[in-house]
Parts: structure tokens; C-alpha cells; sequence
């Protein structure tokens, strides 16, 4: 189940990124899942426990009685509260994965949690090093900045970009800068090597980021686009495996396989299609995408109006999907400017510059 954070707590989420960069899970609140007291652990939180070595729900016998349990840091204004959490696995053929969260109806009933309140969870730190689950409601009872830095720490990523704030400030203020080669013709690369020489970084061809291995700069003179990447899909168990037998050909053959007739070249087939979820799949082909927490991939699925079903058409595997991303994606300041030539010198006028930085795997998905 998705749970999608509403703008005001989306804002909450971005302050404590600030704190605590790593993936997080979201968990909005129902009655039952307070009057039960047994909430779904879904792939993404599983994954976050796996990777932090809290928990892994695949080594849990099935029944309440083999979990795991743990002590998490409830972060509320002003203090942490410690909160028993139990992992385990249900008692039947599939051994669904549950958690619990100690005297939650307790907590509901004191108005620390309220039914619909997002609770945001992640692993951290605990205080002797040793990881930690950390529990925030998102809705009510948000700690202060302090509190979230008295706990977690700053993020050194925000105060590298709080150190070269006043200097990006300055340099857009001031127009025009030639270009840090002197003399010549414009290369692409002149407009990135002048921001850097600008900013006192040296041009070194580091294989880490740009500024203390940590913040990448990214600085061009024009309108074209950035794409973030693009991954090619795996086609085990699709008709296009049964369709190209060789595996470097699947790619070309899924358009001559699900593609129509090209206006442009008799004879051939052409696939240009934007795919949306199956909500809205923005095509009239049935191509949709669908996150599979179970499998642990993104499928591109097709539905048949006919018949009435879907199929697996191609899948990207989260751990390709992560890698490729935390590759591809690290912390980046984009910068966009124009450039002229002065006499026989150009020069550089920076204007606009936007931060990002390697987004949570776990909400990358959740735009799918």
C-alpha cells in the first residue's frame, strides 16, 4: 500500500532529510490498524529493516511468538520516547509480514497518534552507534528542528551547501565572468570549469563529486534537458523472451513485437508511447507501470481490453533500479546561464541554480 504524504507533511519530510538522508517508510494510521495493532510490513520498510541488519523477515519462523523485537526512538517535541517494536510473521500459509508498535491504542487515546496521522519510520543511529528503528508522526506532535539535530545530527551534505551558499549568491549577483581559460573559443566544459575556478574548487578531474567528494556541480550555457537515466529492462518470463530467443536483441524486438506499422518506413514497426500507472496510462497501447513489492521490481504490464487481463511485458529489479539511481543521482547543484563573447574572450552570466540530491529509493517507486 502507498501512502502519500499531504503537501504541509511533505515539507516535514524535507526538514528532516536535512537530519537523516537515508530511505523511510510512510504509514498512515486507520482505526483498525490502531484497534489491531497489526500493521503490514511492506516491502520498503522490510527493506530498510534487512539493510540496517534490525531485522530479516524471510529468517522469521511463521507465528507471533519467533519475531523479533526491538526497542525504537519515538522523536516527539522536546524528548524521545523509547517504544517496543515487535517483527514477525503470521501464522499461516504465507507467513504475512506484520509489525506491532507497544500500547498504541494507549498512545491513540492520549492524542499522541490520531487515526489518519502519517507516521514516518526509519533506521538510524541509537546513541552506542548500533541501529535503530526512529518513528516521527508527521501530522501532530512534530519535534522542533533542534529536537531532530539534538537526535540525529546535520547531514553533511546540507552544511557543505550552506558553505557555498553566500558564494553562489555572489556570483549570480554579478553578472557577467570571464571565462577562467582566458582567451579563445567557448567550449562545452568552459561554463562548469569557470563556475568551479569562481567557487575556489580546483579542476582535477576527481572521480568523487565536485565539492569535498560530496556535492556534484552540473553548469551549462543553454536550454537542453537533463535526463536522469535510463535503464535497460529485463525480460525473463515475457513473451518477448519467448518471442527473441537472444537476450542483446530484446530491446529492438519488443517494438517489432507490441509496436504499429510506421508512417515513416513501410514495412517497420515503431513504439512511441508515454506510460503512466494503470490509473491513468497516458497511451492507447495498455502499457502501464506497476510496482511490485513482493517480486521486488517494476513491471511494465499490458492490459488486454478483450480479455480482460494484464501481462508481464518487461520489469527493471529494485536493486538495479537503486544502483543506478544513487549512481546517476548524486548530490547535485544544477546551474543554468547564457554566454556571449566579450572580444576575444567569453564570458558567463549564472542564473539560475536549483539542489538536489540522490532522491529515497522508496519514493522514487511511489511515483510509478
Amino acid at each position: 500500500m502507498i501512502f502519500t504524504p499531504y503537501p504541509d507533511e511533505m515539507e516535514k519530510i524535507n526538514l528532516i532529510q536535512r537530519y537523516n538522508s537515508g530511505d523511510y517508510a510512510l504509514l498512515r494510521l486507520t482505526f483498525t490498524m490502531i484497534d489491531k495493532n497489526n500493521l503490514d510490513a511492506n516491502g520498503f520498510f522490510r527493506d530498510i529493516l534487512l539493510q540496517a541488519g534490525i531485522v530479516d523477515y524471510e529468517a522469521l519462523d511463521h507465528g507471533g511468538k519467533n519475531g523479533k523485537s526491538v526497542t525504537a526512538d519515538f522523536i516527539l517535541p522536546g524528548r524521545v520516547d523509547g517504544v517496543k517494536m515487535n517483527f514477525y510473521r503470521v501464522a499461516n500459509a504465507r507467513g504475512d509480514r506484520r509489525f506491532s508498535i507497544e500500547s498504541i491504542r494507549q498512545k491513540a487515546k492520549d492524542q499522541w497518534i490520531n487515526v489518519g496521522d502519517l507516521l514516518y519510520l526509519a533506521c538510524t543511529k541509537g546513541g552506542e552507534g548500533q541501529p535503530k528503528v526512529m518513528i516521527i508522526n508527521l501530522t501532530h506532535h512534530f519535534p522542533a528542528a533542534s529536537d531532530l539535530e539534538a537526535r540525529l545530527g546535520v547531514d553533511d551534505v546540507y552544511q557543505y551547501l550552506e558553505e557555498l551558499r553566500p558564494k553562489l549568491e555572489s556570483i549570480v549577483r554579478s553578472g557577467y565572468h570571464d571565462n577562467a581559460k582566458g582567451a579563445g573559443k567557448i567550449s562545452p566544459k568552459d561554463v562548469g570549469d569557470t563556475l568551479e575556478a569562481l567557487l575556489g574548487i580546483e579542476t582535477n578531474n576527481r572521480c568523487d563529486a565536485d565539492y569535498k567528494g560530496r556535492i556534484e556541480i552540473k553548469a551549462k550555457a543553454g536550454k537542453t534537458l537533463d535526463t536522469l537515466f535510463t535503464l535497460r529492462p529485463c525480460f525473463e518470463g515475457t513473451p518477448i523472451a519467448a518471442y527473441e530467443p537472444n537476450d542483446r536483441q530484446r530491446v529492438s524486438a519488443f517494438a517489432r513485437y507490441y509496436g504499429y506499422e510506421s508512417s515513416k518506413h513501410p514495412g517497420a514497426k515503431s513504439l512511441y508511447i508515454t506510460i503512466g500507472s494503470e490509473a491513468a496510462p497516458q497511451n492507447t497501447q495498455g502499457f502501464y507501470l506497476e510496482v511490485n513489492e513482493e517480486d521486488r521490481r517494476v513491471e511494465l504490464r499490458r492490459t488486454h481490453a478483450a480479455a480482460k487481463k494484464s501481462e508481464l511485458t518487461a520489469f527493471w529489479t529494485f536493486s538495479a533500479l537503486k544502483e543506478e539511481l544513487y549512481r546517476k543521482h548524486p548530490a547535485t547543484l544544477w546551474v543554468a546561464g547564457k554566454a556571449r563573447m566579450h572580444g576575444k574572450i567569453a564570458q558567463f552570466q549564472y542564473e539560475k541554480i536549483l539542489f538536489s540530491r540522490s532522491p529515497q529509493f522508496t519514493t522514487l517507486n511511489k511515483c510509478c
